[in-house]
């Protein structure tokens, strides 16, 4: 589901329980540039920006500037390591067993 740029900014702040002067902190910008982004006054942010989001926080560039693709990094990585387990036999998982104990 596409978003609009407004939409996933107060998505993340939401989900990182994070109020517009913390997140404008973080990134080093100013609480009115958030507040802009936040209201869709401002439709647009850098790569640089939406690179530092996901470092930070961990959205995927690409869905903080387009509302495309994976939301969250981690949980794409979490879904494609159990697909790999998933398709593993049971030696395999024996081995991946026994390294984790």
């Amino acid at each position: 589901m596409k978003t609009e740029l407004s939409d996933r900014i107060r998505i993340i702040l939401e989900e990182q329980h994070l109020k517009q002067m913390e997140l404008a902190e973080a990134l080093g910008v100013s609480a009115n540039y958030i507040s802009l982004l936040a209201s869709g006054k401002k439709t647009r942010v850098s790569l640089t920006l939406a690179k530092l989001l996901e470092s930070l926080y961990g959205y995927s560039t690409e869905w903080i500037m387009t509302g495309e693709g994976v939301k969250n990094k981690a949980e794409y990585m979490r879904r494609q390591a159990l697909e790999r387990i998933m398709k593993m036999d049971t030696e395999d998982l024996m081995k991946i067993k026994e390294f984790i104990e």
